[in-house]
């Protein structure tokens, strides 16, 4: 299993001033987390980041996005990441006798909304890959605070997982089931995350950036057989050189 990790480091990279000036970045990050499977502990897993900027597109590994238009404080971009959602059958005792559930690439929409009381952000997200067939929609507010070059981002985030996506990462088949791991269908369902970005500007080149986030599940995945808590601990550290 993998953590979502990617787009968290996009936002909390960016928080500073110093991709206007720079089109590359170079670095790596380290995460930590629990995705709340049974009797699975934390993972740490290394970042490579490459980053690319140009007027209207931006890269971040596997995410990016592109502006398709822009008024003021106002953008409309189309976007896109990998899902780094699923498991192995080898992940853990719980998963033995299932099938794989792999990532996926994920594509679509995001209208963003810059304001002097904080930025909002709605994005539309559906499969692309025909791998959990799903979408999410979610709401974001955030918040930037300046100290000089140290910064600091909290935010709160609202998703609708849609039923396909739920069931697919968290639902058990019925060739699944066993007498310890009931047959399970996911429905949609709405999880919270609340975070905190952090970002430390050293020169022209250098940015070390520091995050740490807990996601509340909704219903249909905290009932799922495969969850034993109601949410998960996300914890990132991570520096980039800028050309």
């Amino acid at each position: 299993m993998k953590l979502i990790t990617y787009a968290a480091l996009l936002t909390a990279l960016t928080i500073g001033n110093v991709f206007a000036e720079s089109r590359w970045g170079l670095g790596l990050g380290v995460s930590t987390g629990d995705k709340g499977y049974v009797d699975v502990g934390n993972e740490t897993n290394a970042i490579p980041i490459i980053y690319y900027q140009s007027e209207n597109f931006h890269l971040l590994g596997p995410n990016f996005g592109y502006k398709l238009l822009g008024f003021d404080e106002l953008e409309f971009s189309f976007v896109g990441q990998y899902r780094f959602d699923g498991y192995k059958e080898d992940d853990g005792d719980i998963f033995a006798g299932m099938e794989e559930r792999s990532g996926a690439l994920d594509l679509g929409l995001s209208l963003d909304y810059n304001t002097d009381f904080g930025e909002f952000s709605l994005q539309y997200l559906t499969d692309a890959t025909s791998e959990h067939e799903g979408n999410e929609l979610s709401l974001t507010y955030a918040k930037s605070f300046h100290f000089g070059d140290y910064q600091l981002k909290p935010y709160v985030t609202f998703t609708r997982l849609s039923e396909d996506l739920v069931d697919h990462y968290y639902g058990v088949r019925a060739v699944e089931a066993t007498a310890s791991r009931a047959m399970y269908l996911g429905e949609s369902t709405s999880n919270v995350e609340l975070g905190i970005q952090s970002s430390w500007q050293v020169g022209k080149h250098h940015n070390f950036i520091g995050y740490a986030s807990y996601t509340a599940y909704g219903s249909e995945i905290k009932d799922s057989p495969l969850i034993d808590k109601s949410g998960n601990l996300n914890f990132i550290l991570g520096y980039m050189y800028v050309f």
